[in-house]
């Protein structure tokens, strides 16, 4: 009985990841439905070239779109990427430093989730990932804010279970003022279309019960919470908060 729940409930898993979520993680859960919420309907529209500035080891984003829209081609790219992982057609990943940025582009749509806040110079690589898009191309952006809440007692600000961090992982940046990152992407050439927080508090409660659970190694809470946690970013998607721990950008470079 013991192997036949796990089967179903690694199925189910798979199939969230891989077809709608990219993680069960409650943190990435969210970033990742509002990076396909903001440019899902550009890349249904046509084909093109993306790149996942930052795609982390696991690029699951990157996978998750690809698999999603096959008529385009992905790029992504991060410090370290995973071995032995399944290859898709229209997906390349490479290592690379973005501080660095040696890809040379253009591209027509370009993404960072939770990256700027680790580099030294973020304003210098925002404006060196702008360079890389087309003329009329996306740029959707997701960072922490400067001002963070936190609501459940025993939530460690910086999450010590997880372990010292990673190359890359700690964390230059506070977090950031949305008049701040406005006023960069419009120095780099890009028009902001849309400027919002991000994990206002019914999402960040959920993403806080997710963390302490997952720090107790209770099984099946990503799954669990799923349906909760999508519905409270639709919700927060909706009605947008007036403050957050987060702040989603999403910015279009002038055409030519």
């Amino acid at each position: 009985m013991g192997s036949v729940i796990r089967s179903v409930y690694g199925f189910l898993s798979r199939t969230v990841t891989e077809r709608w979520a990219g993680s069960l993680h409650a943190g990435a859960l969210v970033k990742g439905l509002y990076l396909q919420w903001m440019l899902g309907p550009r890349l249904r529209k046509a084909a093109g070239t993306a790149f996942d500035a930052g795609c982390g080891e696991q690029a699951q984003f990157a996978r998750l779109l690809a698999r999603r829209f096959p008529a385009w081609r992905f790029v992504g790219m991060d410090l370290k990427i995973a071995a032995g992982e399944r290859r898709l057609p229209n997906l390349l990943l490479c290592q690379g430093d973005l501080s660095r940025l040696p890809v040379a582009g253009p591209f027509d749509v370009i993404w960072s989730v939770d990256v700027l806040e680790h580099l030294e110079d973020a304003e210098a690589c925002l404006r060196a990932l702008a360079e890389r898009l087309s003329p009329g191309g996306w740029f959707f952006l997701h960072v922490p804010s400067l001002r963070q809440h936190h609501f459940l007692r025993g939530v460690d600000l910086e999450y010590g279970w997880l372990g010292p961090p990673g190359a890359g992982d700690a964390h230059v940046w506070e977090g950031f003022e949305p008049e701040q990152l406005v006023a960069w992407l419009q120095k780099a050439g890009c028009q902001v279309l849309a400027c919002r927080f991000t994990f206002g508090r019914p999402v960040t409660v959920l993403k806080e019960v997710f963390m302490l659970a997952e720090a107790r190694r209770i099984p099946g809470v990503g799954l669990a919470l799923f349906p909760f946690v999508v519905l409270a970013a639709w919700l927060e998607r909706r009605f947008g908060p007036r403050s957050g721990n987060g702040l989603l950008l999403l910015a279009r470079k002038a055409a030519v």
